[in-house]
């Protein structure tokens, strides 16, 4: 086929344009921005560790993120940045983080599910065809468990996990049920710091403060989502971020891509 003119010099322009890239957008609180782990909230936070795994294995792709220690869905739905972050662009998937005790009795699971429908209503609003990923938090670590609330504690690591587990599966299954024709997916951090503390106790994936995650703990978060949206392996991941100011020793790094790779593989289509 001849390509003449006018036809010639459109194909050209268009087969010099840049593919367009995946925009994904995050709501969340410290939990997301990286709090605990000072070089990566420095560098922002799981999202930017995100972005450049997702870059080092080819995919143009830029994170952005809306945070705010402590706050929870609710909050976040209440603001005017959060209208203006969903108008501000088309969006392929946004990813959404709640207070990590909400989605259990400590909390309120009733809302958790009213406010999810909610972020996922708003969304289609802007983005219809934006895939949704619920970021499933962790479970404090074992001794450090308290009364959240009086007549509320927990049992311990196990129980929080599952309670944890079961409502963002909940909740998942409830938003693809409403929009069939966009993925709704869970990212299992919170599954996959269980079993890293299982198979790799000497990998230390909490702060200090034994509540937000350290840098180790970030990385597998950012491996999980990767891996839960593009459905890729995370084994050969990079190890070395914001121009080797944050670098994960091999052998922690290939434990730990090869945990998310367990947990995420099977990723719900």
């Amino acid at each position: 086929m001849i390509l003449r003119g006018a036809s010639f010099l459109l194909f050209v322009a268009m087969a010099l344009l840049p593919a367009r890239g995946d925009d994904v957008l995050f709501f969340g609180n410290s939990f997301t921005f990286g709090a605990g782990a000072p070089v990566v909230k420095r560098n922002g936070g799981v999202p930017k560790l995100f972005e450049e795994i997702a870059r080092a294995r080819g995919r143009q792709v830029t994170a952005s993120a809306v945070t705010r220690s402590g706050e929870d869905w609710e909050y976040h739905l209440a603001q005017p940045e959060t209208a203006a972050a969903l108008k501000a662009k088309t969006w392929t998937w946004v990813v959404l983080q709640d207070l990590s005790t909400r989605p259990t009795h400590a909390g309120d699971i009733v809302q958790f599910m009213h406010d999810g429908e909610t972020f996922s209503d708003r969304i289609a609003a802007h983005s219809p065809h934006a895939g949704i990923v619920l970021f499933e938090t962790w479970a404090r670590p074992a001794g450090t468990f308290y009364s959240v609330k009086p007549g509320h504690d927990f049992a311990g690591p196990t129980q929080m996990m599952a309670e944890l587990h079961q409502s963002y599966g909940k909740l998942r299954n409830d938003l693809a049920a409403r929009n069939p024709n966009r993925p709704a997916l869970v990212a299992l951090v919170g599954t996959a710091f269980a079993r890293a503390t299982v198979e790799y106790p000497n990998i230390n994936l909490n702060a200090a403060d034994r509540h937000h995650a350290s840098a180790e703990g970030y990385y597998l978060a950012a491996l999980v989502i990767y891996e839960t949206i593009y459905h890729d392996s995370a084994v050969g991941a990079p190890t070395q971020f914001y121009h080797g100011a944050l670098i994960y020793p091999a052998d922690e790094a290939s434990k730990m891509q090869k945990v998310a790779d367990e947990v995420a593989g099977g990723s719900q289509k």
